[in-house]
């Protein structure tokens, strides 16, 4: 199997990002919404595309459901292998390499109540491969099935404000460009595309209807700051008590490090 980008960092992905102050308060923002959702799933099944080390899949199979996570990097699935164990959830959760742009020629056995993606995993998909997948979707999710993604658009308030203060004028709206960015992931080059909710909702209507979006770091910032707020907690707690007042405005879904998009199939 082709070693990938995110290879390279699977081992230490979870002190660099999950368990960092910004990551831990983001991904409590994004289970906030979820832990709403869940109550209304009719069943039990989830997918779970770009798992990376299973962070999230763990919390699904606590909350009792069954989770088939999936990755493009045999290591972070290896990682999260090694979780399912650790938590004694090898039943409830299944890894499996699954590379997003080729959704189409994969088969399942069984269909999903909640297909579900975190933190810009879709991100790394070519446009028409996104598009491609929003068609396929519905093939494996149950009647009244929801697709779930945290995904980074293409204007963000803060790092735009990142780049202005160093000076770096040329990167300011490098999330605006249509073309592909290139992220440097220790010594690989990853390919990254930046999506707006428009753009989302406007290839998913012939298959979904819109349940919500939501920011996700619009006033928390991205998680490439984590040095510099490691040591102003309150000015992070006053930032993440804001984040907790405008996550209902949708309006700033365009605008943030990520937004959730609430999709049901139709």
């Amino acid at each position: 199997m082709m070693k990938v980008p995110f290879d390279t960092v699977a081992k230490n992905y979870d002190s660099h990002f999950t368990h960092s102050s910004i990551g831990q308060l983001q991904r409590q923002a994004v289970w906030h919404y979820l832990d709403a959702v869940i109550p209304t799933l009719k069943g039990l099944e989830i997918l779970e595309l770009n798992c990376g080390t299973g962070e999230d899949a763990i919390v699904f199979g606590e909350r009792g459901f069954n989770v088939v996570a999936t990755d493009i990097s045999q290591e972070m699935l290896n990682v999260t292998d090694q979780k399912a164990r650790q938590y004694s959830m090898q039943h409830q959760i299944s890894s499996r390499y699954l590379n997003v742009e080729d959704f189409d020629q994969v088969l399942f056995d069984k269909k999903f109540d909640l297909v579900f993606s975190n933190f810009g995993g879709l991100n790394c998909v070519h446009p028409k491969s996104f598009q491609l997948l929003l068609e396929k979707l519905p093939a494996v999710l149950a009647r009244g099935g929801r697709f779930i993604a945290v995904i980074m658009p293409r204007f963000c308030i803060w790092e735009s404000l990142y780049f202005s203060f160093k000076f770096q004028f040329k990167k300011v709206f490098r999330r605006a460009s249509s073309s592909k960015n290139f992220v440097t992931l220790n010594s690989s080059q990853l390919s990254v595309w930046y999506y707006s909710p428009r753009e989302i909702l406007r290839w998913s209507k012939n298959y979904f209807e819109r349940i919500a979006l939501r920011p996700i770091g619009f006033a928390l910032p991205p998680s490439y700051l984590e040095k510099f707020f490691v040591d102003k907690k309150g000015i992070l707690n006053a930032l993440n008590a804001i984040e907790k007042k405008t996550v209902r405005i949708e309006q700033l879904a365009g605008v943030s490090d990520h937004f959730i998009i609430d999709l049901k199939m139709r």
